[in-house]
């Protein structure tokens, strides 16, 4: 089989052909890159600005006694369990969002009745709904909860009192009353939900004479800002492990193309390249001349000795020697360029021709 060479580019060619490779191959590549950009979903980033507040207000209302005028107690105060009949609770949560997002929220009351031991791990525990799950869609990115409650707290009292003497333990008991709130937002350009859970407790100690109310306020968020994150997924896999390799490809093309041309421009193009880079490298020291005879004959005409210098660099070293100026002049256009030097009795010269850059090339 004949061995197949692509054609070599000769002189002003290959300057056309290296700016025309780079341009088809951009071209490709962009077109390469346009097609594997199908393979991937970007999510862009969004920042949502929210904040939620809650609040907590009861009552502890008495039986009749002969010691309290006033039907209830406010809270904070230390009550005593016998008097005590009832506790009236008012739950509050607030949501609000800058942004126009759907709310959803879901939300309801719990009763714990809980039993531990002096470690404080738990014994027994009892779980009573006194506000069964409520949904609801929020309006103008707002939501508001207000619940109100009555606890009934001589059932609990006896119900913790009998489990601890039946089993004679040692033990603390505690009704922990609590309203969850789970709040979901949505928005059709997000890929994530904004997520935001509160929760209000009522701790009542049980089997006490005396009873101290705690309350606790637990807000996953109750300042700002919820991030969802932009990112590239790849859902072609195929696609995009095709249009990679296309790519590297194409960039292996694009280099092994201008090395080629490169390596093979024909000995004009060689010449050419070398006069311009000792031209543009040695512009201060050479001046170029326009004279109508061969610089040989204008020497000899002078009576001028010849010197002839292999290299350019030789000649720059007599131009240093005699701080003389280079003098340059083409004599045969686009093949031979001749530098030379003027002493007073000396003719230096150095000529650069095509030849010897097939030389060079053969070689």
């Amino acid at each position: 089989m004949d061995k197949v060479e692509l054609p070599v580019l000769k002189g002003k060619s290959s300057q056309k052909y290296i700016p025309m490779t780079v341009i088809v191959g951009i071209v490709i590549l962009v077109v390469l890159l346009l097609i594997t950009s199908l393979s991937l979903t970007i999510k862009k980033t969004y920042k949502i600005n929210y904040s939620d507040s809650s609040d907590l207000d009861y009552k502890v209302y008495l039986k009749p006694n002969d010691y309290f005028e006033s039907k209830y107690l406010g809270k904070q105060k230390q009550y005593i369990s016998t008097l005590i009949d009832y506790v009236d609770a008012d739950f509050t949560y607030r949501f609000s969002s800058d942004d126009d997002i759907d709310i959803d929220y879901e939300y309801y009351i719990l009763a714990n009745l809980v039993i531990t031991n002096t470690d404080g791990k738990t014994i027994n525990e009892k779980k009573e709904y006194l506000l069964s799950t409520k949904k609801v869609t929020a309006e103008n990115n707002r939501l508001s909860v207000n619940e109100n409650v009555k606890i009934d707290y001589d059932k609990y009292n006896q119900w913790a009192k009998e489990f601890i003497e039946t089993y004679k333990l040692t033990a603390n008991a505690n009704l922990i009353v609590s309203l969850n709130v789970d709040v979901k937002g949505s928005k059709k350009e997000f890929d994530k939900t904004v997520s935001d859970r509160g929760v209000i407790t009522l701790n009542i100690p049980l089997t006490t004479k005396t009873v101290d109310i705690s309350m606790d306020y637990e807000l996953s968020n109750n300042k700002n800002a919820v991030l969802q994150y932009s990112e590239a997924i790849i859902k072609n896999k195929t696609l995009f492990t095709g249009g990679i390799a296309f790519i590297v490809l194409d960039i292996i093309g694009i280099i092994s193309i201008i090395a080629y041309i490169i390596i093979n421009r024909d000995e004009q193009e060689r010449y050419r390249v070398a006069l311009n880079k000792i031209l543009r490298d040695n512009e201060r020291y050479i001046s170029e001349t326009i004279i109508t005879e061969r610089v040989e004959d204008m020497m000899k005409t002078r009576s001028l000795r010849i010197e002839v210098v292999k290299t350019f660099n030789s000649l720059m070293d007599i131009r240093d020697s005699l701080n003389k100026p280079i003098l340059y002049h083409e004599e045969k256009h686009g093949e031979q360029a001749v530098f030379y030097i003027i002493s007073e009795r000396v003719g230096y010269i150095y000529v650069m021709s095509v030849e010897d850059f097939i030389k060079t090339k053969k070689k």
